[in-house]
């Protein structure tokens, strides 16, 4: 029974993503932004990101801006299969799953029951947030499977007990190097080094660490100040958003791709609540807490901690798997809370169902998507230079369909980076492409309004609600 409902789960997961797989998750510019240094990758050895070449110092050389693993993953996947964006979300879902798998190892390794760990094991790949950020081309699912492999090494107390140790301090830093978020997990996995092998194992933990930050450093060092631009701009970006996002912001920020978000905020809130509760009783009884909830209570709240430092809807990928955690322990405190559980899962498959219905049943997305396209290239038709900021982002079709046609992707999240660095490069645009006024940046809106441009203007027709659900805007000289 076991191994069915282990397969049950899975094949639901890849049906989900066989269905929707190059239609959904909508194409995002930041999938476009990784693709590119990938791709220049295989193709030069270098980690140039082409379509940011004359918006930012130093991208036509050097990818500064985000740490190189996820990059490199990608394109060791493009050098074996085909340059595509599906090859890439191919490699994320793999990547994914065997993240989800890795977790369930260690749930098992806690001493939950298979019946628990396999709950967790559903609450994370039926989730519909997961399909929508998890199996994009971002790196959210590489710094999650390098984060898990920590963690099942910092738990394996065989023989060689030194080297896993170390393994996990590596791992640990390869997640940090996928994406700096994978660095506000490290205390997770010090716990379980600490308590597995002791304070005398520590050194080969850090030691494992330092290395592969190590080489990043080389890599980095001889463009530092290219370095300060790139990565700089992205810090002072986080920092604004932390000092202008309120909590409501915040909350929304969080809830945007959960399956019915404020059913789903419910069912978190009561969640944490009752093992709060549980946790205090259990406390209250023994004088002190089995270690796999306190486990739990240092990865939920690192993470929590981390979402509300970022703002960034992205990183709420993060967060299913201590939520998958909880749930797994309520199944085993075998009270009335247990079936909250349940509650979690049957919304989570309701929320499938009902994004099915919208995107498949009531309208044809991928009709829908490939006429929106069409209509986008008769708009450029006499375009030969283009600047996005779309979503859908059209950078793939185009890519294939007008192989002439030079493509510039927005600065990344409007980066405070000085106009004199990329001005001259947008006045060598011949057409852009929006999907929201208010988030164009100044400089470009001021020189729009200087010149003369022709504004087309339009909306994909589908419902409020469906994932496409998202305006156009393309200026063209006259």
């Amino acid at each position: 029974m076991a191994y069915a409902s282990f397969f049950i789960i899975s094949a639901l997961f890849f049906f989900q993503v066989w269905i929707n797989l190059g239609i959904f998750p909508v194409v995002w510019p930041d999938e476009v932004l990784f693709f590119s240094p990938a791709l220049s990758f295989v193709t030069n050895g270098h980690l140039q990101t082409d379509v940011l070449n004359g918006l930012i110092p130093g991208m036509e050389s050097k990818t500064l801006w985000m740490p190189p693993v996820y990059l490199l993953f990608s394109g060791l996947s493009l050098s074996i299969f085909p340059d595509t964006l599906t090859t890439v979300r191919i490699a994320n879902v793999i990547i994914v799953y065997t993240t989800a798998v890795g977790f369930y190892w260690l749930l098992r390794r806690e001493s939950l029951s298979e019946f628990a760990s396999q709950i967790a094991f559903a609450s994370i790949l039926w989730e519909p947030l997961l399909f929508r950020f998890g199996t994009a081309a971002r790196m959210e699912g590489l710094t999650a499977f390098f984060f898990i492999a920590s963690l099942l090494f910092a738990t394996n107390k065989d023989k060689l007990k030194q080297w896993y140790v170390f393994l996990a301090g590596v791992t640990l830093s390869l997640s940090f190097l996928s994406h700096p978020i994978g660095a506000s997990f490290g205390l997770v996995t010090l716990f379980l080094v600490w308590r597995n092998f002791g304070l005398k194992s520590l050194p080969w933990f850090f030691v494992g660490g330092i290395l592969p930050i190590l080489c990043w450093l080389y890599y980095i060092h001889p463009n530092w100040d290219w370095f300060e631009i790139q990565f700089g701009a992205q810090l002072t970006r986080k920092r604004n958003l932390l000092e202008t996002f309120t909590l409501i912001d915040k909350v929304k920020v969080f809830s945007f791709g959960f399956g019915f978000p404020k059913f789903r905020l419910i069912i978190i809130l009561t969640e944490l609540t009752t093992l709060t509760f549980i946790s205090y009783q259990l406390f209250k009884q023994f004088r002190k807490l089995d270690q796999k909830w306190i486990l739990f209570w240092i990865w939920i709240l690192s993470i929590l901690i981390s979402l509300y430092t970022s703002s960034e809807g992205w990183y709420v990928f993060h967060i299913l798997f201590p939520l998958a955690f909880g749930m797994a322990l309520l199944c085993e405190s075998k009270t009335v809370s247990s079936k909250l559980a349940f509650a979690g899962i049957l919304l989570s498959l309701f929320a499938l169902l009902y994004t099915n219905h919208i995107h498949w049943y009531k309208t044809d997305s991928k009709q829908i998507l490939e006429s929106h396209f069409q209509h986008l290239e008769m708009s450029l038709a006499n375009s030969k230079s283009v600047y996005l900021q779309a979503l859908p982002d059209p950078y793939f079709t185009l890519r294939k369909n007008r192989p002439d046609m030079n493509i510039l992707e927005f600065i990344p999240g409007e980066l405070d980076i000085p106009s004199e660095a990329y001005i001259q490069t947008i006045k060598s645009r011949d057409s852009f492409v929006f999907y929201d006024d208010q988030l164009i940046n100044h400089v470009i809106k001021d020189y729009l309004k200087k010149s003369s441009w022709e504004r087309e203007e339009w909306e994909i027709p589908v419902p409020s609600n469906h994932w496409l659900h998202y305006k156009t805007i393309v200026y063209t000289k006259k």
